[in-house]
């Protein structure tokens, strides 16, 4: 069974996302158990974690701030890894089963999303050697100016 701490500061959603989390694990199929837990225990590893995730802060209130620190500093100095969760709580349950499903490869956790209709946005950049990017980059130039210019 896997055992997910989630740490972080108050009023990072913590208690939202293991109950989301618990309730995705469950409805997949998946042997796990799911909890909230402070820095002592976590960094201690007194429960067996296979997997931390960590509420990441959107803002920068010093409570919130000096909280945050404490734990990052504890699971650090236990030489803890741990998975950094941001956005609300749909992209933070996401990112959380995200990691299980890099830890526990099976069944899918997620949903796929529908293909787009439209091309997705690739980053070109114009300042790098690598000759596959050049390639890529030159015959992208090639294939614009083949094409008929839009009205």
């Amino acid at each position: 069974m896997l055992k997910i701490a989630v740490a972080g500061a108050p009023s990072t959603g913590k208690h939202l996302l293991v109950s989301a989390l618990d309730h995705a694990l469950k409805d997949a199929g998946r042997n796990a158990s799911v909890a909230v837990a402070n820095a002592c225990a976590i960094s201690g590893n007194r429960a067996g974690y296979g997997l931390v995730l960590l509420c990441g802060l959107e803002s920068m209130e010093p409570s919130q701030h000096a909280a945050d620190q404490s734990i990052r500093s504890a699971l650090a100095a236990a030489g803890m890894a741990y998975c950094v969760l941001y956005g609300g709580a749909p992209q933070r349950l996401g990112q959380a089963l995200a990691a299980v499903e890099r830890l526990q490869p099976g069944l899918p956790l997620r949903e796929e999303q529908p293909a787009s209709r439209s091309r997705p946005w690739v980053w070109v950049c114009d300042k790098c050697s690598d000759p596959v990017c050049e390639h890529r980059l030159l015959s992208d130039l090639l294939a614009q100016r083949g094409s008929p210019a839009l009205p």
